[in-house]
């Protein structure tokens, strides 16, 4: 039925193996060391101007380095491990329909040159963190985006002119049983000043779908049926929890409660997961900020889980 938060619910993401953190109005500030002792051992990989800033970036066997320059001083730095990769820009990935973001486009909608700067981390459940530069007036990293277990997160111009921030919701990564059995959600973001100082938020108005379609409704239930008939562990998480999850994140609250009572009571017998356990996951995404002023009539199970620990990943 259908298929991206800001430094003040930092703690709330530490619970998951997403998270999203900003720092508005905070001049960039890279580790102690001297930036041209870091990455004076590693080879230059790509330079970028932007400005009157030059972007640079390095890589050796024993790490990866990325500073920016202004004038010949360095203003920010930063050094990572050998598994570690920066990438200057968002280029164009024609295989997975990326499309290139020009050095310097306003990303963040409020009127300032930006540059985006992303961290390939390797290892397992590989992913990409993102680092959102502001030029002007004053130069400062903006946000920082984590993106946990999706390796290919990416800004994606909108019709009207601006971008939102592609990546998805984690949460419930290895939640019931594997990797592989767990819902889990593409999610929109786009930079909104708030009194935080401004963050990026769901972009609730693009990703929102209408009702399902009887036809999209039934072959859903159909699937989920089946699954609970065989008491499926391993299933349940792709099929009940995925459509649920859905329907939550494209503001069809209703029908996803109405989803959930025409599986009937087996669906949430043991050994298979209740109510209770989805929500008190998805209460730790760093998305439910955003997300929980949208549902209507939750059901009590829902709306008085406690929180759960990921099963992590």
């Amino acid at each position: 039925m259908g298929d991206v938060r800001s430094c003040g619910w930092a703690r709330i993401a530490l619970l998951t193996a997403v998270w999203i953190s900003c720092a508005a109005g905070i001049a960039a500030q890279g580790p102690s060391e001297n930036p041209a002792q870091a990455c004076a051992a590693k080879n230059q990989t790509n330079a970028a101007t932007v400005g009157a800033y030059v972007f640079t970036a390095y890589k050796s066997s024993d790490g990866a380095c990325v500073t920016v320059a202004n004038g010949g001083t360095t203003v920010y730095s930063k050094s990572v491990d050998s598994f570690e990769t920066f990438t200057l820009g968002q280029p164009d990935d024609a295989q997975d329909n990326i499309a290139a973001i020009p050095n310097g486009a306003d990303v963040t909608g409020r009127g300032q040159p930006d540059m985006v700067v992303s961290l390939y981390t390797g290892g397992a459940h590989c992913c990409s963190i993102h680092y959102v530069f502001e030029l002007g007036p004053q130069f400062k990293l903006l946000a920082t985006l984590n993106d946990a277990d999706d390796d290919l997160a990416h800004f994606e111009s909108e019709p009207d002119g601006r971008y939102d921030y592609v990546t998805g919701d984690w949460t419930f990564g290895y939640w019931p049983t594997c990797f592989a059995c767990s819902p889990s959600e593409v999610v929109l973001l786009r930079w909104t000043d708030d009194k935080n100082g401004g963050g990026f938020h769901l972009d609730l108005g693009r990703m929102k779908k209408p009702a399902p379609t009887t036809a999209e409704w039934n072959k859903d239930l159909s699937a989920a049926q089946k699954v609970v008939a065989a008491g499926d562990a391993d299933s349940i998480g792709t099929t009940m929890w995925q459509t649920v999850l859905d329907l939550l994140y494209s503001d069809n609250s209703q029908a996803a409660w109405k989803f959930i009572d025409a599986l009937g009571p087996k669906a949430q017998q043991a050994p298979l997961p209740t109510l209770a356990d989805f929500c008190g996951l998805l209460k730790t995404s760093p998305y439910w900020p955003d997300l929980q002023p949208t549902l209507a009539d939750t059901p009590h199970a829902c709306a008085n889980a406690p929180l759960k620990p990921s099963n992590g990943g």
